[in-house]
């Protein structure tokens, strides 16, 4: 029985042990997950998504892209002059029918004026929409925040929603607060 004790005694140690280390496993997965997530939303940051503007009938058909977009620009945005781009050009196939998304703007600041004309324009012609390229792991968080956004914005605070980000008040706003670590290593 005492031998029992003791192999009972080290197999409680060894799984302790275990359960540490898969704690720091997940800790630094976690921690890699969010840095490939922060380097997508850098490398997508001069994206924008037009959505709206007429698709080709057949897909395999070429089509100009880019002067479909600055046509858009000019006859909608009514923004004449020239913005130059690195890459225009269809996302994936919609199952639902609608055209395909389009995307890249070359400059920052051309791409912040599209888009605050755009936000301006488009207010009251739901057929297109232009907005910006993120992750699905920062579009899905923005969705979740957008509402607590909408409602501190119709209470008078000010409310400000960065990538993945909403800060009310200049204070950052968490949906859950972020658990922390005791000292043993243990979450609360």
């Amino acid at each position: 029985m005492e031998n029992y004790g003791k192999q009972t005694n080290e197999f409680r140690d060894r799984l302790a042990h275990f359960e540490y280390e898969n704690q720091q496993i997940s800790q630094e997965n976690n921690a890699l997950r969010e840095r490939v997530v922060e380097s997508q939303t850098r490398s997508m940051r001069d994206n924008l998504i037009f959505r709206g503007i007429a698709d080709v009938e057949n897909y395999n058909e070429l089509e100009n892209t880019e002067a479909k977009v600055k046509e858009f620009m000019g006859e909608v945005l009514k923004i004449k002059d020239n913005i130059n781009f690195h890459a225009v050009h269809r996302l994936k196939p919609k199952t639902d029918g609608t055209p395909r998304s389009i995307a890249k703007c070359e400059r920052r600041k051309d791409r912040d004026r599209v888009l605050a004309i755009a936000r301006d324009k488009l207010r009251e012609n739901p057929r297109y929409s232009v907005y910006e390229q993120f992750p699905f792991e920062v579009a899905d968080r923005r969705r979740q925040l957008i509402p607590i956004l909408k409602d501190a914005r119709s209470k008078n605070h000010h409310a400000v929603l960065r990538d993945d980000k909403l800060y009310i008040d200049h204070k950052r706003y968490y949906p859950h607060p972020p658990r922390s670590e005791n000292r043993d290593g243990t979450r609360s």
